[in-house]
């Protein structure tokens, strides 16, 4: 308890001292900003116990900060590189799928509004008819994990065999009548992609997203990788220790949360999407402007892009991402050009308040 107080009041200060720093009339150097950010990182990586962490900001599309603090490794004590080091970024693998599927709506091979059986005719039929717009914004009524799904270790060769893990479940709900995540949906919405395309769909994402945007250490995670550098991966006994995760494979699910990357290709990527340049307008407007349920309540979700506010109450968008060993925000503020994108090596990792005041001292 003592330690929990020590904790609270020492970010208080921090805090304080952060407020007073960035309000006061001289703005900071750039590199006074980075040695407040590392204060930032380091008390975040201390107060939650973080094994590692990669934190990447650009700023206009400038990288103004990019640094790793911990570990990848505990035992071997081997330091992280934003650059190089690989994290899983879980369900930030849906904003990569989601320009992937955008692709193929500006060449007129997916329409967003008609029906997923169009595409993925072996589907099984639903009460339902399922849109590739409702199973990208999480309106589609399929369910997601189910019991210790997220721990699955097999390996699925191809996307239509990974639909067998919910193919055969009824809808939980009517199409857009209600918001419910799900995982799931985003292996149907691979295989649209794939069968649209007419290429598998590792193949495609390589070819219409890493490769264009130069997303050179972004990778599924299959398993002839072995000489690529990537983080080992944690979670907490029932105790709070920090212990190796279970293996798992995650194969059943490459577009709703089975790649790695690193911090500065996840932050390149949120910034080729700040301006039509490698999607149109048009298409940048799809992915970010949140839907509403047939309720009209808006579901702060676009088609792989999430919205949320800032402690200023700017408007965020991009995704958060949960792994078995991983955890990861990854945001853009439109206003301010500012994209803070952070991963750490354990699963359901909080990163407390650091995204909001890294986003007040960049912006």
């Amino acid at each position: 308890m003592n330690k929990m107080i020590s904790n609270t009041r020492f970010s208080f200060l921090i805090t304080i001292l952060f407020l007073g720093w960035v309000t006061c009339s001289t703005p900071p150097t750039l590199q006074e900003k980075a040695e407040q950010a590392d204060t930032l990182v380091t008390t975040t990586l201390d107060e939650n116990e973080l094994p590692g962490i990669s934190v990447t900001i650009l700023k206009g599309g400038e990288q103004v900060y990019s640094k790793g603090f911990g570990f990848a490794d505990l035992e071997a004590k081997k330091m992280i590189d934003p650059s190089t080091t690989r994290f899983r970024v879980g369900s930030v693998s849906k904003t990569f799928a989601a320009s992937a599927l955008m692709t193929l709506v500006e060449d007129n091979k997916v329409h967003l509004d008609s029906s997923v059986y169009r595409y993925v005719p072996n589907f099984p039929e639903k009460e339902w008819t399922i849109t590739p717009r409702q199973v990208a914004g999480h309106l589609s009524g399929i369910r997601h994990y189910r019991g210790d799904e997220m721990n699955i270790n097999r390996f699925y060769p191809s996307v239509n065999e990974a639909l067998s893990i919910f193919e055969k479940d009824t809808l939980l709900h009517e199409p857009d009548s209600k918001y419910l995540y799900s995982t799931h949906a985003w292996t149907l919405l691979s295989a649209v992609i794939e069968q649209a395309a007419g290429t598998p769909y590792l193949d495609y994402m390589q070819q219409y997203v890493f490769d264009p945007l130069n997303m050179t250490s972004t990778h599924p995670e299959l398993s002839d990788l072995e000489e690529v550098e990537k983080v080992s991966y944690y979670l907490r006994d029932p105790v709070g220790v920090l212990t190796p995760s279970p293996e798992v494979d995650n194969s059943w699910k490459w577009a709703g949360g089975g790649f790695i990357s690193t911090t500065e290709d996840v932050a390149r990527f949120l910034w080729q999407h700040a301006e039509a340049s490698y999607l149109t307008a048009e298409s940048l407007s799809e992915l970010t402007t949140p839907q509403q349920t047939t309720s009209g309540e808006s579901t702060n979700y676009g088609l792989g892009w999430s919205n949320r506010k800032d402690a200023q109450g700017n408007r965020l968008i991009g995704h958060t991402g949960g792994s078995v060993g991983g955890t990861t925000f990854a945001f853009m503020q439109p206003n301010s050009g500012v994209v803070v994108v952070m991963t750490t090596n354990v699963s359901s990792a909080s990163f407390g308040n650091l995204a909001n005041d890294l986003f007040t001292l960049y912006q």
